[in-house]
């Protein structure tokens, strides 16, 4: 026999878990940790069947957490908060002793986070979670009405199969209407309610500020940054290829900053290559592609005379795009600002001074390959136990002597700025993996990688001072079970996304157009149809309203009698069964004094009830008595 008591447990915990599952990414690792607590805390309550704190407790932590929401979200962070509000509430409705209401509560909290995550990102996972919480939600509620009926009621394994297909059928039913609603709901480039996604924050660390060492955790990040498919297969080695993503030129010896330049830069096209590139969210405004981008096909975007990229607003969201670039192009120009390329910061050490001048050839080419081979074969890549401290590329320099490429980049920068040569940061990725299965290019996080740009004869020419990069970074993920498996779930990935992204509402309006006039054969009749459709919907609201309050208010004293007789009971410690009648109800209360109290009002309802005589309102208020009138003795 299975007991139906901890199948509801058992789908309750699940559904919380995998409502924190969907969230656990965005949240903050204080929250997390809490929500397990109490979720692992409410286990040990419920195996003990006993309440161990107090429900009015419980309930003024659940009022000052959401009093504590308020002082936390802003128009800049709004899902955040919010997310973490509801994990911390999730967690103390497991602690509770749970009635009816709160496994409900469970599964809307639950509901609830899983809707929030998808205005953050809306992934593979998303979908496995919505699947599982879907059918095991409609499975649990199920359970949950025969269980609030007999708390102690079991089922043969046959009949809960049959339990399980029968409320499997209900979801399936709906896949149907959730398919329309995938065709109707309009979907964009940003999200309808855009400003929900403020709190979802970018990973990439393309803003107008790069400290030194910034990169670092970004590039021991597995999780997928970009996605680019091209028109025709590459002739060179993918692990070599530079994605451009901002400019810096200001430095004050620990951040690089970028500041406005009046410059028209120009290339000639060559050699293009047509990129459809799908980014991941970044918080920052902008937008990359294969280096040196030309051309980006994306509504809202502007170039930069220095051919960088950005949005009409900061990106928290999915966005697919087309570009086109140039692998070879030189990027030209007729006038710069000598004095931005040139500047530097204040008190820069002797020894860094005495370098430079060490490192001076007899033109601007031959300094800039003097320094980018010293550096190359002087210092060592590394992530980990990066030079730190007011003067990082000193440290980088005499005493660390490893770093990771904004170390080299920097340091590569300064020692040319040091003899007057022009040079700029540039902060993008270098390399992709190509994923064979479904035809395209993956740019992790940890391809993360900065370069310096410097300015010779009227051109902008690339210099990559860092050593090792493709072999420390890419080279140590090649081959292996676990990388094509991953390989495998990213294609899924990006078939998923690619028909969610593709059917955008240039699709729905077209497939409207076509079905427009086959539904609605009005015509000019359908334009007043939409004006009053507002209306009609708000007092089809307002209908549902006063139906469900004179339900309640007009309930018969027959009904209102019953419910006050089974509630007082309750309190009592005696719950009355579904389709149990009242005198075998009343037969087994142990207490005499109860139980010859609760007969007295069971006998005069039904001499009432049986003999069709209508209870007025002085009857009412005589049984009512004998109701109140039941209690223990003493």
């Amino acid at each position: 026999m299975i007991k139906v008591k901890n199948v509801v447990y058992v789908l309750s915990y699940l559904i919380g878990f995998i409502g924190f599952l969907a969230v656990f990414r965005f949240v903050g690792g204080l929250y997390s940790a809490v929500f397990l607590s109490l979720l692992i805390f409410g286990i040990f309550v419920d195996r003990n069947e006993r309440e161990v704190i107090p429900r009015i407790f419980l309930n003024l932590i659940s009022l000052t957490v959401v009093i504590f929401l308020f002082f936390r979200v802003s128009e800049e962070d709004l899902v955040v908060p919010v997310l973490e509000t509801l994990l911390l509430l999730l967690g103390i409705k497991f602690v509770e002793k749970k009635e009816f209401r709160d496994f409900m509560q469970i599964y809307t909290i639950s509901v609830f986070l899983l809707a929030g995550s998808a205005l953050l990102t809306i992934d593979l996972s998303f979908m496995f979670f919505f699947i599982f919480l879907f059918f095991s939600t409609v499975l649990a509620i199920i359970l949950l009405t025969y269980y609030s009926q007999d708390r102690d009621l079991s089922f043969d394994k046959d009949v809960f199969k049959k339990i399980i297909k029968g409320s499997s059928a209900i979801p399936l039913m709906a896949v149907p209407f959730t398919a329309l609603l995938f065709v109707v709901l309009p979907r964009t480039e940003q999200p309808v309610f855009s400003f929900f996604n403020l709190g979802s924050q970018g990973k990439t660390g393309f803003s107008d500020i790069v400290e030194l060492g910034d990169v670092s955790h970004i590039q021991e990040v597995e999780t997928v940054a970009m996605r680019i498919k091209i028109n025709r297969k590459m002739d060179i080695n993918p692990e070599n290829v530079y994605i451009r993503g901002v400019v810096l030129n200001f430095f004050d010896g620990k951040r690089w900053l970028r500041k406005n330049v009046d410059e028209n830069d120009y290339v000639e096209i060559k050699n293009p290559v047509l990129q459809e590139i799908i980014l991941e969210p970044t918080g920052r405004r902008y937008v990359l592609a294969f280096d040196t981008p030309v051309k980006i096909n994306l509504r809202g975007v502007q170039k930069d005379g220095d051919y960088v990229y950005r949005y009409r607003k900061n990106i928290y969201s999915r966005i697919k795009y087309t570009a086109v670039s140039d692998l070879n192009a030189t990027i030209r120009t007729d006038h710069i600002d000598s004095y931005i390329y040139t500047q530097l910061p204040k008190d820069i050490h002797q020894e860094v001074r005495n370098l430079a001048q060490k490192l001076k050839g007899e033109d601007t080419k031959k300094t800039v390959d003097n320094v980018i081979t010293y550096l190359r074969n002087s210092y060592r890549y590394t992530l980990t136990n990066l030079p730190a401290g007011n003067d990082p590329v000193y440290r980088f320099l005499f005493v660390d002597k490893k770093g990771n490429c904004e170390y080299f980049a920097s340091s590569a920068a300064l020692l040319l700025r040091l003899n007057k040569i022009p040079v700029r940061l540039v902060a993008g990725y270098r390399g992709m993996r190509y994923n064979e299965i479904g035809d395209y290019y993956i740019v992790p996080y940890k391809y993360a990688h900065t370069w310096i740009e410097v300015y010779i004869n009227g051109e902008w020419v690339r210099f990559d001072p860092t050593p090792s990069f493709s072999a420390y970074v890419i080279g140590k993920e090649k081959g292996g079970l676990s990388e094509k498996i991953r390989l495998i779930f990213d294609a899924v990935e990006y078939a998923y996304i690619n028909s969610i992204i593709n059917y955008d509402i240039k699709n729905q309006l077209s497939l409207l157009r076509k079905t427009e006039g086959f539904v609605f054969s009005f015509g000019k009749d359908l334009k007043k149809v939409k004006e009053f459709l507002p209306y009609v919907l708000v007092l089809i609201v307002l209908g549902m309203f006063v139906f469900l309050f004179v339900k309640i208010r007009f309930e018969s004293y027959e009904e209102r009698l019953i419910k006050r007789f089974n509630k007082k009971m309750e309190k009592l410690g005696y719950k009355r069964k579904e389709n149990e009648g009242l005198e075998e109800f009343t037969e087994r209360i142990r207490d005499d004094e109860v139980r010859k109290k609760a007969l007295i009002f069971v006998k005069e309802f039904e001499r009432v009830y049986y003999t069709d005589k209508k209870i007025d309102k002085n009857l009412y208020k005589e049984l009512l008595s004998h109701i109140d009138n039941i209690n223990i003795k003493g």
